[in-house]
C-alpha cells in the first residue's frame, strides 16, 4: 500500500503524491493480478490554466499490466479545460465524461470486467458511464499494475492520494 516515489516526486500527507512542474514523470505500483476490479483513487490538481496543452491530458490514471505502455490498459485523464476524460480505443481519443475543479479533491473510480472486457468511469457521486471497450482488449488477461503521469507545465501540479 506504499507507492514506488521517483524523480521530483514527493509524498503529501501519509499516502498522497506530488507532482510539480520540475518534471514528467511515471510513477507505477504492482500489485495483485485481477482481471474484474476496481480501482479508485483522488486527485486534486493545482494552477491547471498553467497546464501546457496536451489533447490527451496533462493528469493521467491508468490500469495496465506490467507497465506503463502496455497494450492493455483503461487511461482517464485530467485535461487543462477541465474535462475529465476515459480513453476510448474505437476512435483512439480522450472521451470527455465528467468535469473538475482545480484545488478540490476528486474521487475517480474505475472498474472492469473480464467477461466483455470493458470498463466503466465515475467521478465523485456522479453516474457511472456506460461500459466501454478498453485497449488491446484483444491480448487482455488480467490487470496488475496502476501507474500516475503529469506532463509538466508552468507552475502547476497535482496530487494523487488512495486514502484522502
Amino acid at each position: 500500500d506504499n507507492f514506488l516515489v521517483q524523480g521530483t516526486l514527493t509524498k503529501e500527507g501519509i499516502k498522497a503524491l506530488h507532482n510539480t512542474a520540475s518534471a514528467d514523470s511515471v510513477v507505477t505500483k504492482t500489485g495483485t493480478s485481477r482481471i474484474d476490479g476496481k480501482q479508485v483513487v483522488y486527485v486534486r490538481t493545482e494552477n491547471r490554466s498553467d497546464w501546457g496543452t496536451y489533447d490527451n491530458g496533462n493528469a493521467q490514471i491508468r490500469i495496465s499490466k506490467g507497465n506503463w505502455d502496455s497494450e492493455a490498459m483503461v487511461a482517464v485523464s485530467f485535461k487543462k479545460n477541465g474535462n475529465v476524460a476515459y480513453y476510448d480505443p474505437i476512435s483512439d481519443i480522450y472521451a470527455n465524461f465528467a468535469t473538475y475543479n482545480d484545488n478540490e479533491w476528486v474521487l475517480l473510480e474505475i472498474e472492469w470486467r473480464s467477461s466483455d472486457k470493458t470498463a466503466r468511469y465515475k467521478i465523485n457521486s456522479g453516474a457511472w458511464t456506460d461500459w466501454k471497450s478498453f485497449r488491446g482488449a484483444g491480448s487482455y488477461t488480467d490487470f496488475d499494475t496502476v501507474g500516475f503521469d503529469f506532463i509538466l507545465g508552468g507552475i502547476s501540479g497535482v496530487y494523487f492520494d488512495m486514502l484522502h
